[in-house]
């Protein structure tokens, strides 16, 4: 019914003994996710009390908190969590809306709720509205808030179903959306994937993201074209045949639009969006501009598709208003949600002065401090490590895998690996802990409870420190995160600058102890011998 093509993996149920596990993981997942919430708004009582640990203005962390507290069946903080909703929005009378209050069709709303999503957040909410009506759109809104929903759902929503010709005379996608990166595009293939019905899980009975508990249009289909081998298969093999939607990067598209079998991306089209419009150096502006160009050419049949720009940046005044002159856009309404730059609320910002040489023994002793620190009780740590570059991936890899064996599985996330899907997969199922990825892999990526992000080195301003901060923080995510930044005494005024600009605050952070011969005198073999080895493997 439904296809992926390589990004999805077909997965069996295994039989009773397999349904009772997976009861069993149910009901404890049941009361870890009651346990964040009861954490994050248990008391001295009142409201002062409910909301000490939370940022009481925070709009997304509170929305983060009720969808959290309602799959906990903890009405009681539920209702404490609406009413302070109620207040912030300005309405004591109607609670937070929900996706069927905002227009989105029945099925759409529901499959929405059954993946995790109850309650839009207030950029979702908004998009909603200026999408739904069918205007052109720039949505501006910090990182981790949520856009990639705020503009799918809507834009799924206008879409037709069934299409005019469907599916076997489909001549094209009806809704094409550019990423900047094939890790964030299949990212997106995945979500709407799952809106479309489709099981990521193991297909246990009862789970409400089981595509049985699907009641939306069938036959429906996304595909990604992300590299090179599906450009080719898209113009040869019939990749696209019966495409809904089309996720792909603005080279990719612009190749699978140009002869010679030039695939007819355009038209059907109804809607494009362009995710992260900030992200596109000039060689993919250049053909983001040609994919723009077709998309928007006068057609016969059809009025020039809805276009639709998301960030948490924006590129300068003068690229959006070159959109505008081209015609790409019309009367486009700006949507800006948040400050400009804004970091998500809550977390900690840290870092250490440390000599280059010493970078990687210093973070692995830091992150086995930080696991000591949280206790048999706290969700295990998850860890994003960012360098400069793939070349300094490569190096650092092998070594971290060594050091830090027995408390992270390292997975290594590079652009141009042979499995660059498979390190995020295995991040995302938790079958890895720790991901190690260059500053590409910041844009966008949304992966569960990221506890830690690390910076080898500062980022080169402060828009890329923003996305990196980024990963952790996010909307769902039970834990707040930490970032720490490990800098030279050169490399301190960088940082100064960012913080700045970011208007964040970061504490410095002692380097961990580390004494070999105190720990041998004292008896902490064990100690002593990790020290070593981290003295042999990450020097």
């Amino acid at each position: 019914m439904f296809l992926l093509g390589k990004y999805c993996r077909t997965e069996r149920a295994a039989g009773n003994i397999r349904h009772k596990f997976a009861r069993t993981s149910r009901q404890q997942k049941h009361h870890r996710r009651k346990g964040v919430v009861l954490q994050a708004l248990s008391s001295n009582g009142g409201q002062a009390g409910i909301f000490g640990d939370l940022d009481p203005d925070d709009t997304n962390e509170l929305t983060t908190a009720l969808n959290n507290a309602i799959a906990a069946e903890d009405y009681s903080l539920a209702s404490k969590l609406r009413d302070r909703l109620r207040q912030l929005s300005g309405s004591d009378a109607a609670p937070p809306a929900d996706w069927h209050s905002l227009g989105i069709p029945a099925w759409l709303a529901d499959r929405a709720e059954q993946i995790g999503y109850r309650f839009p957040t207030e950029v979702q909410r908004r998009a909603a509205k200026v999408i739904g009506r069918g205007a052109d759109a720039i949505i501006q809104s910090a990182t981790g808030s949520g856009k990639t929903l705020a503009f799918v759902i809507p834009l799924l929503a206008a879409l037709k179903y069934p299409p005019d010709a469907y599916p076997e005379d489909f001549q094209g996608p009806q809704l094409v959306i550019v990423v900047p990166t094939r890790e964030l595009g299949v990212q997106t293939v995945m979500l709407i994937y799952q809106l479309f019905g489709g099981s990521v899980n193991a297909g246990i009975p009862g789970d409400p993201t089981n595509m049985f508990a699907y009641t939306g249009p069938r036959g429906v289909r996304v595909k990604g074209v992300l590299d090179k081998e599906e450009v080719v298969r898209a113009k040869n093999n019939g990749w696209l045949f019966a495409s809904h939607v089309v996720v792909g990067t603005p080279q990719c598209l612009a190749e699978l639009a140009t002869p010679p079998n030039a695939f007819p991306l355009t038209a059907c089209l109804r809607a494009l969006a362009v995710d992260e419009v900030d992200a596109y150096p000039k060689d993919e502006r250049e053909s983001l501009d040609f994919v723009l160009a077709q998309a928007c050419k006068q057609r016969e049949q059809l009025p020039k598709p809805q276009v639709v720009l998301v960030g948490a940046t924006l590129p300068s005044e003068d690229i959006l208003d070159r959109y505008q002159q081209q015609g790409w856009m019309t009367d486009a309404v700006t949507l800006r949600v948040g400050r400009l730059g804004q970091v998500p609320a809550g977390l900690q910002h840290r870092y250490m002065l440390v000599d280059d040489a010493r970078k990687l023994i210093v973070m692995c002793r830091q992150l086995r401090l930080d696991l000591a620190e949280q206790g048999e009780d706290a969700a295990p740590a998850r860890v994003m490590v960012f360098v400069e570059s793939e070349e300094a991936a490569r190096a650092a890899a092998m070594p971290l895998r060594s050091g830090l064996w027995g408390d992270h599985k390292v997975s290594v996330l590079l652009p141009h690996g042979e499995e660059p899907i498979q390190a995020l997969h295995a991040f995302r199922d938790n079958k890895a802990t720790f991901l190690l990825a260059t500053p590409s892999a910041a844009r966008g990526l949304d992966l569960p409870a990221v506890s830690h992000v690390y910076n080898l080195d500062p980022p080169e301003d402060s828009v890329q420190y923003l996305h990196r901060a980024g990963r952790a923080g996010r909307i769902g995510s039970p834990v707040k995160g930490i970032v720490t930044t490990l800098v030279t005494k050169e490399q301190v005024p960088r940082l100064v600058d960012i913080a700045k600009e970011l208007n964040l605050k970061f504490t410095e952070q002692p380097q961990p102890p580390a004494d070999t011969l105190t720990d041998v005198e004292e008896g902490n073999i064990e100690t002593a011998k990790r020290n070593l080895d981290d003295l042999y493997n990450l020097l």
